[in-house]
């Protein structure tokens, strides 16, 4: 990807330009809907005063564990590009890694599916001195690894621990989100054992995309399928010539998915939840891998309604206020931070060229 390529974009048109407006409100509207029915559910029961804090009398040292859940998220997933900066002998800068990391995220959630999050760490990291071919095994060995890591904890709590949520919905659809969470990484692991057979799968799902008329020109779609399919694995062989660097990073990844799903557990403790750890951590992988297939940013709506059904069990109140807190750390913060780095690089800009002129 060429450092100039947002210069040969073609102008959004009037009509894209809605769309996105639409996407947007619909986005809040999702969200501002299950809060309310959930606010509305949770203080039925527990009815608040006006004047009430709901945090008062709440043991806010929990808080500090949920903070230190999501800095060691952090940690791990900037970890993995500095290492892989080293690895391939780049420039090793610890800021751009975190940035990276964080910006990847923020677009994740902002885009549907979370499909911006890839390009846009490729584009960045070449912005910033680091050659297409690097700059895309990074952002995509990173991507592979993250999911590998999530589908093998989701595979041992699925197996070993599949009572820990007692709602059969939920369980459903986590395993059916399992499935789709799968799909990319077996289809990489498969094209670069065996091309052919890979090709063969994706032109047959394909095939019955065009029967159910969801897929308008079935040769390009397959083109592209295999281009991306390649891409992803030749990204991972290139940085699998390191087998430790390829393993750190799996280990890595796991500690991101559980540093995560570890953040419920304190959350609830916050508001008197009693609750076991383990128990907590499972019953997230099942709310994450329920609402996989939901493809609005950030799983909006989908995502604190799970978690609401799913820790509605527990006897506590101020469960409202522990699903907000809960999305704030796993989602919202995200979004904060790129916005945060969006902003200071924009002062950072105008420093720079305000000094240039002055010279």
């Amino acid at each position: 990807m060429e450092q100039g390529g947002n210069a040969n974009r073609k102008p959004k048109t009037r009509r894209q330009k809605l769309l996105r407006i639409a996407a947007v409100i619909a986005f809040i509207v999702a969200n501002a809907v299950v809060l309310y029915f959930t606010a509305r559910n949770d203080f039925s029961k527990n009815p608040p005063k006006l004047t009430q804090n709901p945090f008062a009398g709440r043991n806010l040292l929990y808080l500090l564990g949920a903070v230190l859940c999501l800095l060691l998220a952090l940690f791990a997933e900037t970890m993995k590009f500095v290492l892989m900066m080293r690895r391939l002998k780049e420039r090793v800068s610890v800021r751009q890694a975190f940035e990276t990391v964080a910006l990847g995220k923020y677009y994740d959630y902002i885009t549907p599916s979370g499909a911006g999050g890839q390009p846009f760490q490729i584009w960045d990291l070449h912005a910033h001195g680091y050659s297409s071919g690097v700059s895309s095994a990074m952002a995509l060995a990173s991507f592979v690894t993250l999911q590998l890591g999530f589908v093998s904890v989701a595979v041992v709590v699925f197996t070993l621990f599949s009572d820990m949520a007692d709602a059969v919905g939920i369980r459903i659809a986590a395993y059916i989100g399992l499935l789709f969470y799968s799909f990319v990484p077996i289809l990489i692991i498969l094209s670069a054992i065996s091309p052919k057979v890979t090709a063969r799968i994706v032109g047959f799902f394909v095939h019955i995309g065009a029967k159910l008329r969801l897929v308008k020109d079935p040769a390009r779609t397959v083109e592209r399928a295999e281009t991306a399919l390649k891409r992803y694995s030749d990204s991972l062989k290139y940085i699998a010539k390191s087998p430790w660097l390829l393993a750190a990073m799996y280990a890595l990844s796991v500690l991101y998915q559980l540093a995560l799903c570890s953040i419920p557990y304190f959350v609830m403790r916050i508001f008197g939840g009693q609750i076991g750890f383990w128990q907590s951590l499972c019953m997230c992988v099942y709310v994450y891998f329920s609402v996989t297939i939901v493809p609005t940013p950030g799983n909006a709506g989908a995502a604190e309604g799970s978690f609401y059904i799913l820790f509605n069990q527990l006897d506590t109140s101020g469960l409202f206020w522990a699903m907000l807190i809960w999305r704030f750390f796993t989602y919202y913060s995200f979004l904060l931070m790129g916005l945060v780095i969006y902003a200071v690089r924009t002062i950072e800009r105008a420093v720079k060229r305000r000094r240039e002129r002055a010279e």
